[in-house]
C-alpha cells in the first residue's frame, strides 16, 4: 500500500477568477497568505494547486514562492532568504522543511466567478481588478483582526470602494471566525 495518497479533483484543474487563503498551523502558531488568480499581464487565471505549489517551491530565485520566503525570512529568521537573486542554502531549505513537517497547510479556495476562455482581454482585466480589489479586502480584514498574515503588499482599499463579493466575504468571516 502507498504510504500517501494526494487526489486532485477534476475541479482542481479548471481555470476560475478564486480567492484563497493559505493556512499554515504550527501548534498553536497560525500564519496565513492571501492571493487571488487572474493574471495582468497574461489572459489566465490559474487553477489553485497550481498556485499552491509555487507558493511552496523552494527555489530561491522564485518569484511565486511568498509562503516559502516568508516561512524563512520572518518565520525563522533567516534574513537572507529575502534576497530573491539567490537561491536557498540548504541550511534555510532544511528549517523550512522541519518547519512544515510539524505543520498543517490548508487551502481555503473561494470561487469567484467562472474564466471563460475566449474571454477578450478588456472583460477579463475588468475582472481581475474586481478579483484584486476583493483580495485587498480580505487582506485587510485579517490585518484589522491580527492575524499573521504572509502578504508583503498590504495595500489599502480604495476610498468609496464597495465589495464586489459580499455573499463570499460572509463565508469567509464564518469560515475564519471574525467578527465584523
Amino acid at each position: 500500500m502507498a504510504d500517501m495518497i494526494l487526489t486532485l479533483e477534476g475541479q482542481h484543474f479548471r481555470r476560475q477568477y478564486l480567492l484563497y487563503i493559505i493556512e499554515i498551523t504550527n501548534g498553536d502558531d497560525y500564519h496565513y497568505y492571501i492571493g487571488q488568480t487572474g493574471d495582468h499581464h497574461y489572459i489566465t487565471a490559474r487553477p489553485a494547486f497550481r498556485r499552491l505549489a509555487g507558493h511552496l517551491d523552494d527555489g530561491g530565485r522564485s518569484t511565486e514562492n511568498q509562503v516559502y520566503r516568508y516561512l524563512a525570512e520572518k518565520v525563522l529568521g533567516f534574513s537572507e532568504a529575502g534576497d530573491k537573486s539567490e537561491n536557498f542554502n540548504e541550511k534555510t531549505k532544511q528549517a523550512v522543511e522541519d518547519y512544515l513537517v510539524h505543520s498543517t497547510v490548508r487551502m481555503h479556495v473561494y470561487s469567484l466567478q467562472e474564466f471563460p476562455p475566449d474571454i477578450e482581454r478588456e472583460a477579463h482585466l475588468t475582472n481581475v481588478r474586481k478579483v484584486r480589489l476583493f483580495e485587498k479586502i480580505v487582506i485587510d480584514l485579517f490585518r484589522k483582526h491580527q492575524k499573521k498574515i504572509a502578504n508583503k503588499k498590504l495595500s489599502r482599499i480604495p476610498e468609496g470602494e464597495e465589495c464586489p463579493y459580499p455573499e463570499i466575504l460572509g463565508l469567509i468571516k464564518d469560515d475564519f471566525k471574525i467578527k465584523s
